[in-house]
């Protein structure tokens, strides 16, 4: 178990590394570790710095949060469902996010409530799936999806109408690209906001993680154990909700990180909550990480939307784990 972890350790150090050193511009690791750790010499070549702290950093950091933000959403909406299908983008959270957010960039509003909306929004699809899912036994995972499915058609018909509303042909444009997801020209200002919205996200599943291993384990034994829950389940999902709130507002909508991350971390790292919560994390910025960066150097001239690559690696997992779920009735 000790090795799985140091040898995951050990490809999200070197996803930062690849990342911090291509680009359109290439630089060797030394000259990164001098820009890094001496960022007032004088090192060649010359904008090195500037590329480093300003564009590269602070997009590596919004890729690491974006990734254990969707991953942490998607380890509890697992937990909350027991089924390895449930993902923020599955379930319509991000789509009810994405049109928040579509709506406040359309009004433009300051960026600081931008992740305050995508909250709003996320929350509010999420307790309309959770009571389109509603069964005599509990949430149907099937009803899950389908809900989900259909209220991410309605939300993303909603935001194509905002889209060919705006008031200009650049504010369209700029709409379609952030939906297509990608984090390209994300800076400083960006990050900060989001962080503060993910971590206070993650210390609430940190800090119910035993109420999460009774939920694993069923409503009913949970509530024969002394759980509340109702309010450990709607706890739990707030806490999805602003951490995938806080991704889709950097982000845009980008699918499958909540889905594959959870279902490796589960399988590859035992049965600890907190462990495989960590490990989550860790499996998404990697998986982002490379995705962004294979988003920026694939292309010729231009960069890939991420939300695009992230699907065509999601979607092909997505249909594996269904063809392998057993039949539930609905």
């Amino acid at each position: 178990m000790i090795w799985r972890v140091v040898a995951l350790c050990i490809l999200l150090v070197s996803a930062v590394a690849l990342n911090l050193c291509l680009g359109d511009v290439l630089f060797t690791p030394p000259q990164v570790f001098s820009a890094l750790f001496d960022p007032h010499a004088t090192v060649s070549p010359a904008g090195l710095i500037d590329i480093i702290w300003q564009i590269r950093v602070p997009r590596i950091l919004i890729a690491m949060l974006v990734g254990t933000a969707l991953s942490a959403s998607g380890f509890i909406l697992q937990t909350l469902s027991r089924n390895q299908l449930a993902d923020p983008y599955l379930t319509g959270v991000s789509s009810g996010a994405g049109l928040a957010i579509a709506a406040a960039m359309f009004f433009q509003w300051q960026f600081s409530l931008i992740p305050f909306a995508a909250f709003a929004g996320g929350f509010i699809a999420s307790v309309l799936v959770a009571l389109m899912s509603r069964s005599p036994s509990g949430l149907s995972v099937t009803r899950l999806l389908l809900s989900g499915v259909g209220l991410s058609a309605i939300c993303g018909a909603f935001i194509t109408l905002v889209i060919t509303n705006a008031p200009s042909v650049g504010q369209s444009q700029g709409l379609f690209f952030w939906l297509a997801g990608g984090i390209a020209g994300r800076t400083w200002d960006e990050l900060t906001p989001a962080a503060c919205y993910t971590a206070v996200g993650l210390i609430i599943a940190i800090v119910m993680s035993k109420q999460l291993r009774l939920l694993a384990l069923g409503s009913q034994s949970a509530q024969a154990l002394g759980l509340d829950v109702a309010k450990a389940q709607w706890t739990l999902l707030l806490a999805a909700v602003l951490l995938c709130g806080a991704a889709v507002s950097v982000s845009g909508l980008v699918g499958f990180v909540g889905l594959i991350a959870p279902h490796l971390s589960r399988r590859c790292f035992g049965r600890d909550e907190r462990l495989q919560l960590a490990c989550a994390a860790t499996i998404g910025m990697v998986l982002v990480l490379i995705s962004d960066l294979a988003a920026r150097t694939l292309g010729q001239g231009q960069e890939l939307p991420l939300g695009t690559l992230l699907s065509l690696t999601g979607g092909p997992f997505f249909l594996t784990l269904v063809c392998r779920q057993k039949s539930e009735s609905l």
